[in-house]
């Protein structure tokens, strides 16, 4: 029986333009958003922090910028060569270190040796059991270090089903939150978990975490109107209104993603 798509077939592949897919204006200010979010949270004190999910090292290169030891691991050994590569370009190749890891296991890392673990780019997301992965994360966290990851947000991913007529596999999603990511390419169609808000806090909070915060990103439907985002006016405008209003409530879960922001407890 063949083994099921991981996600290191489809980045592997689309590695050496992963970046360039998200030169964007939207990706531009999704970035914006995630780290004013997070920056005032980061630790004061040069601190070791894992990446994990790094990709081509976008947020190691700028957490070892900012004054911290990285380590950048991501399933995929082609990606994790794209941030080497950009760690020497940027002069932090001292700072950040690259290796390759799994979520869903971290075996190489030790216990407590990360003051903050750092998870953008949904990989919480796309490992077959989100619990485990988080107490993996749980394990190599310092006590009172925290833990930052970027998820698929449920409730935005409704309009994909009914744009297509899937209304039935639409019932099953909303009680599950599972479904595949939707690669051209059916050997890379791998399974996705998307969150509520509600069952992101709870599984958390199982495993030993006390969420600080959370943020959609974007709650507005800035995606839809990119073209608003050419004029840097009208980009510092949607920046600012998004940012106001990215922690209510009403609007989290309709978010394309959800960050959250978590302590481990002693």
């Amino acid at each position: 029986m063949p083994a099921a798509p991981t996600p290191e077939r489809y980045y592997d592949r689309i590695a050496h333009r992963y970046d360039d897919m998200y030169d964007t204006p939207y990706w531009d200010l999704y970035r914006r958003v995630s780290w004013e979010h997070v920056k005032p949270l980061l630790p004061r004190e040069r601190s070791r922090i894992l990446d994990i999910g790094g990709g081509t090292g976008i947020w190691a290169v700028r957490l070892a910028a900012a004054g911290h030891d990285v380590v950048c691991a991501d399933l995929s050994h082609k990606m994790v060569d794209v941030a080497r590569q950009k760690a020497e370009r940027e002069g932090l190749a001292d700072r950040v270190t690259c290796v390759r890891s799994d979520l869903q296991d971290l075996r190489e890392f030790g216990e407590g040796e990360f003051a903050m673990v750092w998870a953008q780019g949904d990989p919480l997301s796309y490992v077959p059991d989100p619990p485990l992965a988080v107490k993996n994360v749980s394990r190599v966290l310092r006590p009172g270090g925290l833990f930052v990851a970027s998820v698929d947000s449920r409730y935005a991913a409704v309009e994909h089903f009914l744009e297509r007529g899937r209304v039935a596999e639409l019932e099953l999603f909303i009680r599950t939150g599972k479904d595949q990511w939707l690669a051209d390419r059916p050997e890379e169609r791998f399974p996705v978990t998307f969150f509520a808000p509600d069952d992101l806090r709870k599984m958390l909070d199982r495993r030993g975490f006390e969420v600080v915060s959370m943020i959609g990103k974007t709650v507005l439907p800035i995606r839809k109107h990119e073209k608003l985002l050419d004029d840097p006016a009208e980009f510092r405008r949607l920046l600012a209104l998004e940012l106001d209003l990215n922690r209510d409530p009403a609007l989290l879960g309709g978010a394309g993603h959800l960050e959250v922001a978590a302590r481990k407890r002693p």
